[in-house]
């Protein structure tokens, strides 16, 4: 495996009001791993964020390049 795969990034992800930052690889990763964490802290809304499009989530990378 080579240094660039196995680094990650600090991303905050938006959707509407609500906001997670994850640690992952990429923003595609970052969206994925946001619906987890947002339907995990808010069971009654899993519909509307697991049927949200990808563009309506704001994905702004927040930290440098660390190990994982």
């Amino acid at each position: 495996m080579s240094n660039e795969q196995s680094l990650t990034k600090k991303y905050r992800v938006k959707l509407g009001l609500s906001e997670v930052v994850v640690k992952c690889r990429s923003k595609e990763d970052a969206i994925r791993l946001a619906r987890k964490t947002l339907s995990d802290d808010m069971p009654r809304l899993y519909d509307v964020i697991h049927d949200a499009e990808d563009q309506k989530f704001q994905v702004d990378e927040i930290g440098a390049d660390v190990p994982s």
